[in-house]
């Protein structure tokens, strides 16, 4: 299969190596990383030790139509990444997001229509360098199947060939609302209180403020007629934070560069969507207003 991976940071870089194993890839992201790919080989290093030569550009000028664009890009950005897309003349290419947060299957269907896949994954992956990406685990990933269950299938099997773990499902709105509350619930706290995920844990008022900010969420999903996996959504979100113990969350890592988080599309969006159903959202808003202060002033 012919990919393109829109979106080289740490996700892109790390699913494209691995995608590259079996399948043609071309990597879109900023210039000092697509350049030291081009020059030097993507270095995969982790749960997986690899050097993979793939195509690594700035745009997608003068590509050739793919069989599946692959979203990565942050979610503040799928705007501009999906204008971008939409100017090629690539009709018969599917489309699937594996970004954070709410409402970038929305925007992605408004390029692609039925031919636009939602999708999660838990894989653990970190830019260390420009060109050298750390993999702490493939994780699981699910692909959406509520349009176009072929469809889903066919990206399924590219992944699964690459040795990822992958389900299909009907209900994939649910599991992006379920990854969009863990990382509600984990990612401002750490970026606020500049820890790693598994110290949230370590306190009894901010593990109480992690479960109260989760039964927010869940409210909200619930108002939303989004029905979440079953089980209770602050177990998920504290064996998550147990489970990438030592990670610094990517929201933590923003802040420490000085750059733009994606506060807006979780805790933001939740208390967007709360809103418009009368849902009170006051943990998720003091969260995100916190965090918005962090960010630089150029984005505020």
């Amino acid at each position: 299969m012919r990919i393109v991976v829109f979106g080289a940071g740490s996700l892109g870089c790390g699913l494209g190596g691995l995608l590259a194993k079996r399948h043609d890839v071309v990597l879109i992201g900023r210039k000092e990383n697509t350049d030291a790919v081009r020059e030097q080989g993507l270095r995969l290093e982790g749960e997986v030790e690899a050097k993979v030569g793939l195509d690594a550009r700035e745009t997608i000028d003068g590509l050739s139509q793919p069989d599946l664009v692959v979203l990565t890009t942050k979610a503040y950005q799928t705007k501009a990444a999906v204008d971008a897309l939409s100017a090629a003349p690539w009709p018969d290419t599917l489309a699937v997001t594996l970004q954070n947060g709410l409402g970038n299957l929305e925007v992605l269907r408004g390029w692609k229509g039925a031919k636009a896949f939602g999708a999660t994954t838990t894989m653990g992956a970190t830019l260390v360098s420009p060109g050298n990406v750390r993999l702490s685990g493939l994780g699981r990933t699910v692909v959406g199947a509520d349009l176009d269950e072929g469809g889903a299938r066919r990206i399924a099997e590219a992944f699964s060939a690459c040795g990822l773990k992958v389900d299909v499902r009907r209900d994939i709105a649910g599991e992006i609302w379920a990854k969009a509350v863990v990382n509600c619930c984990i990612n401002p706290l750490t970026a606020i209180l500049r820890v790693t995920n598994g110290r949230l844990l370590e306190s009894a008022p901010v593990s109480r403020l992690m479960s109260d900010i989760c039964i927010e969420c869940s409210a909200v999903a619930l108002a939303a007629c989004v029905a979440l996996p079953e089980g209770r959504m602050i177990d998920r979100v504290r064996a998550v934070a147990e489970d990438t113990a030592g990670n610094r969350s990517s929201m933590l890592r923003d802040v420490e560069l000085g750059r733009r988080t994606e506060i807006a599309q979780l805790n933001g969006a939740v208390c967007r969507v709360g809103s418009a159903h009368g849902i009170p959202t006051p943990l998720n808003r003091a969260v995100a207003a916190m965090v918005e202060a962090l960010e630089p002033a150029t984005v505020q």
